[in-house]
């Protein structure tokens, strides 16, 4: 092993957490969900769900570090390197927190502190069961962003004896998280976990869920399907599902604005993993250009790009009829807002699409893929309170129409 040597806490920090493909997936959401909290601090379902997301994509980055810690023997050779990095982490989880109780403290609001103590609990739950496990780092951050988008929808204010309550479970977390086993120890299977996830963007539905039921759906997508893989029938299922199940509760309880905006959520989150996906099998071009359906490389992509406009239509039907049942509910159907909806997240769709297609650079296309989820965010929501003008619709239509124009033109540079 080395000898320690005394280094600055910051040094390295560059390496660690942004240039990490895996690890830069979630902080860099987090960094921006910390923002989006501040900017819409006086929308307070989206600011609440917002600083959620932020706090527990802190932490999904923590543990995806203490994943890498037990693949690698860098730990081991290296004195004072996991102390190092993890120092590093645990900065990143104070800075985060506390531009969270910036907000706050604009807000005024008892129940984001709630909130946040609660994001904070699941946040740390997390982090320490991957300290020593990696095979459920996917099981834990599937339950996580399904808690931060259903504990906002159905529970707009928490009821103030939870503050303590979960001071007491953090404070119980930290007195018990050496009870779990010995952390950061080098681990055989933690190094498949760690390219599995790696390759799928550390997608939160685990691999083999719906797998069965999607080959219909893979088959009218392909070739897309041939880059993404299962995953994308898989999000699909899923999106149709979350939307099959809050229509039938929004018949007893009104929550189709907030249903929209996870809604929404979720599809900018399943497209982005799809960019993912596809990006990690980029060189897998060989084998599709020699099946016999194509004749060259230019027809097959001409062919993904078809089948990418399909995808993105097809997730314009699902909002379209969505957004129509659960606002015919409450009797609040405005054909104008509930098309402009649809075709924003058309367009949505649309720009990751033409994203992928030029840039090839993992880390320069994950940072632009989570600026424009942020940006779509907003036109979505300006489409779903605002668009209920003619003017709105035919400049949400001409945009969604220059993306799809854009995708087909920007195929030459795959």
């Amino acid at each position: 092993m080395m000898n320690a040597v005394k280094r600055p806490w910051y040094q390295g920090s560059l390496n660690f957490w942004f240039k990490d493909l895996g690890c830069a997936s979630y902080l860099i959401q987090a960094i921006l969900a910390a923002a989006a909290c501040i900017i819409f601090i006086r929308v307070e379902s989206l600011s609440t769900m917002m600083m959620i997301l932020a706090v527990v994509c802190t932490y999904c980055a923590l543990a995806w570090q203490s994943i890498r810690m037990q693949a690698t023997e860098w730990q081991c050779l290296v004195a004072d390197y996991c102390k190092h990095v993890m120092f590093q982490g645990k900065v990143f989880i104070a800075l985060i927190n506390l531009i969270l109780l910036c907000s706050i403290a604009l807000s005024s609001s008892l129940n984001n502190i709630n909130m946040l103590l609660l994001a904070n609990t699941l946040g740390l739950s997390i982090w320490f069961i991957c300290r020593v496990t990696s095979h459920l780092f996917t099981t834990c951050c599937y339950l996580a962003f399904t808690f931060a988008i259903i504990i906002p929808i159905f529970f707009e204010h928490l009821p103030l004896w939870l503050i303590p309550c979960s001071l007491l479970v953090l404070s119980l977390i930290l007195l018990c998280k050496n009870k779990l086993g010995m952390p950061y120890i080098w681990q055989a299977d933690a190094l498949i976990n760690y390219r599995q996830g790696l390759q799928s963007g550390w997608s939160p539905v685990p691999s083999g869920l719906l797998s069965n039921y999607g080959t219909v759906i893979n088959k009218q997508l392909f070739p897309l399907s041939y880059f993404v893989g299962s995953s994308l029938s898989q999000y699909i299922i899923l999106l149709v599902l979350f939307s099959i199940i809050a229509i039938v509760i929004n018949f007893f309880y009104n929550i189709a604005e907030h249903v929209l905006f996870a809604l929404t959520l979720m599809l900018l989150a399943a497209v982005t993993l799809c960019q993912w996906a596809k990006a990690q099998r980029s060189q897998s071009w060989e084998l599709l250009t020699t099946l016999p359906i194509y004749n060259g490389s230019h027809a097959v992509k001409v062919a993904l790009s078809n089948s990418a406009l399909k995808f993105s239509l097809l997730i314009g039907v699902l909002c379209f009829v969505s957004a129509s049942i659960l606002l015919l509910t409450h009797q609040q159907w405005q054909l104008l807002n509930v098309a402009s909806y649809a075709i924003a997240c058309i367009a949505a769709t649309l720009t990751s699409f033409v994203l992928g297609n030029v840039f090839k650079n993992i880390n320069v296309l994950s940072v632009l893929l989570c600026l424009s989820c942020g940006v779509s965010m907003v036109i979505v929501n300006v489409m779903v309170e605002h668009g209920d003008s003619m003017l709105k619709l035919l400049l949400i239509s001409l945009y969604a129409s220059v993306l799809a124009f854009l995708n087909r033109f920007t195929i030459k540079y795959l």
